[in-house]
């Protein structure tokens, strides 16, 4: 079955700079294996000489982090979609930071789907925590994990369609 694959930006270069990408596997260990087959060396960024995923390196599944679920072995279904976030490995760079927001948006814009274009636009998990969303007014508190320059470029990217976002707060993942 194909799994829709989030890629970071410091593994684009395997990926032809393709943010996301189709594999194919039953569970994460048969989507490494096809990224590999299908991306050659992009296998010993995501896992140790062992085998396993290295230590420094989330995958999420529908933005659950595996670690909490089954691991490498975490099944998949039609229409998941695997995200890989680089926490720290060895600079700056490839820090993870989460940031939590609350997102007001005005009433002209509460049917557009701002926080799918984001996901889309910027290489950072989104996590609804909390909404309240009617004809008139909306607000969602959200979380955004990834690397601390895309975490702010989607949040500059929401602001500039429009509406108001105000920190909640931040941690930087290491």
């Amino acid at each position: 079955m194909r799994i829709k694959v989030r890629i970071p930006s410091p593994l684009r270069k395997f990926t032809k700079e393709q943010s996301e990408i189709q594999a194919e596997g039953r569970n994460i260990a048969d989507i490494i294996e096809n990224l590999e087959q299908n991306y050659p060396g992009i296998k010993e960024r995501l896992c140790d000489s062992d085998g396993g995923i290295r230590r420094f390196l989330n995958i999420y599944l529908n933005e659950e982090d595996i670690r909490f679920l089954k691991g490498s072995e975490t099944p998949l279904k039609e229409g998941d979609e695997v995200s890989i976030v680089p926490a720290i490995a060895g600079g700056n760079d490839e820090r993870v930071t989460r940031l939590k927001v609350h997102v007001t948006f005005p009433e002209d814009m509460i049917r557009e789907p701002i926080i799918y274009q984001i996901s889309k636009e910027h290489n950072v998990v989104i996590n609804i925590r909390k909404a309240d969303v009617n004809d008139k007014t909306g607000w969602v508190d959200l979380e955004l994990t990834g690397p601390p320059q895309e975490v702010e470029q989607a949040i500059t990217g929401l602001k500039n369609k429009g509406v108001k976002v105000d920190p909640i707060e931040r941690n930087i993942i290491e």
